[in-house]
């Protein structure tokens, strides 16, 4: 299964994981009607952002640990149908701060379902030397499903209402969970996961030093991501509002801008950089796109009023470089971790990353209120927003010099035989 045959189903687990995953960043691209409807500040509109991304950092704790002892398929189906039926509720339930709370925080734990078990049914059926590049295919695919509803919900949900747009993306979700249980292949468990004990995992992977490194770099990589994928499209909102736009103009066609930032954006950069991956090696490559992204997070803000192809322009190349580490980070805990102690290994890394991604577009939240009620301009105050967002690519960029360092030295005493990976 792992050298022939993996195509087939690695097609269907990316369609129907793509469908499964439109509720991402629904909820942004909403903020401009429901702050107005439900009278929300910007640290509510950014905690029921976060609320999100709690619920599914508590779902991965666990998902990932029953994925040593579950199969993965059963888990993407059955969280594919809850998401879309969470979705429904969503659509017709909420009705202010409260309700719409409990609901994105209800949708983002069974959201949690989704994306751990795809990356080990990749571990479990996709050759290594090409997990780099399937890794960011499938990251890519995943990114147009966080984008495109950016898209299609800001066009849609000042025409046909946000409450049907919502229902209709339930039923996509709802659909993608039949794909999943259609076409993706089933895979067995070995019988000697069972012998194996929870212990496993303090030497396996906490005791690990290339995976606590990797997994300190991926905590500072969702940081800026999920801060910037959270915020970019009010800040679009914002911008054109304050350029003359009427505000459901200004709705689509933010949506429009952050879709192609985020979606057209994070998709070539998680392609490109899987294959990079695959040839310049995990760490270097990561590196590479942290310190780029690390850039736009500290200037990006500040172009509020700077001419509009020069904003879209570094918003694209924002979308860019802040997703291309994504897949290097997957890719080298398949490496570093044993296959016995996969699953685990993405919980912790889930925990931590997770984490960062239901704090950040909080903090950034606080941070457009803070600076508004000192008196800051537009400008300054998502200026001093963004630039919050370069501690995460910071952290990432110290956490993997010695993995660089590491495999710089191991591959020159393999050469030239070829470049040996680091960690193994």
């Amino acid at each position: 299964m792992r050298d022939r045959g993996w195509a087939s189903g690695f097609t269907a687990l990316c369609v129907g994981q793509c469908l499964a995953h439109q509720t991402s960043l629904t909820f942004s691209i909403l903020i401009p009607i429901l702050s107005s409807a439900w009278s929300l500040t910007s640290s509510q509109a950014g905690l029921i952002l976060g609320v999100f991304q709690f619920g599914t950092l508590g779902a991965y704790a666990a998902v990932g640990f029953l994925l040593d002892r579950i199969r993965s398929k059963p888990i993407m189906v059955w969280s594919g149908v809850l998401v879309g039926i969470g979705d429904l509720l969503f659509a017709f339930g909420a009705h202010d701060f409260v309700s719409g709370l409990a609901l994105r925080l209800l949708v983002g734990i069974m959201f949690g379902g989704l994306y751990l078990p795809a990356l080990k049914q990749i571990a479990e059926t996709v050759p290594r030397d090409r997990r780099g590049s399937a890794t960011g295919i499938y990251i890519a695919v995943i990114v147009l499903a966080y984008a495109v509803p950016l898209y299609y919900v800001g066009l849609l949900a000042p025409r046909i209402g946000w409450r049907t747009t919502m229902a209709g993306v339930g039923v996509l979700e709802l659909l993608g969970a039949l794909v999943m249980a259609w076409k993706v292949q089933s895979i067995p468990l070995p019988a000697m996961l069972k012998s194996l004990g929870p212990s496993r995992y303090v030497r396996d992977v906490l005791a690990n030093r290339p995976a606590r490194r990797v997994i300190v770099a991926y905590t500072g990589h969702n940081w800026e991501l999920f801060g910037m994928w959270g915020w970019l499209t009010p800040f679009m909102v914002a911008m054109l509002v304050a350029r003359g736009s009427v505000r459901e103009d200004a709705l689509a066609l933010g949506g429009m801008l952050s879709a192609g930032a985020i979606g057209l954006g994070g998709a070539v950069g998680a392609v490109a950089g899987g294959r990079l991956s695959d040839r310049l090696g995990r760490a270097e490559t990561a590196t590479l796109m942290l310190g780029l992204s690390l850039l736009c997070s500290t200037v990006f803000g500040w172009l509020f009023g700077a001419p509009l192809v020069l904003l879209v322009g570094i918003a694209l190349l924002y979308g860019v470089v802040s997703l291309a580490d994504s897949p290097s980070y997957s890719a080298k805990l398949m490496e570093v971790v044993p296959p016995h102690s996969l699953g685990g290994a993405f919980s912790l890394q889930m925990l931590t990353g997770w984490t960062a991604t239901a704090l950040a577009p909080l903090a950034l939240g606080i941070v457009l209120d803070v600076t508004q009620a000192a008196g800051f301009g537009p400008a300054a105050q998502w200026g001093w927003a963004f630039s919050l967002l370069a501690l995460g690519p910071l952290a990432g960029l110290i956490a993997l010099v010695p993995l660089r360092r590491r495999y710089a030295a191991l591959n020159a005493l393999t050469q030239p035989a070829g470049p040996t990976d680091p960690g193994t």
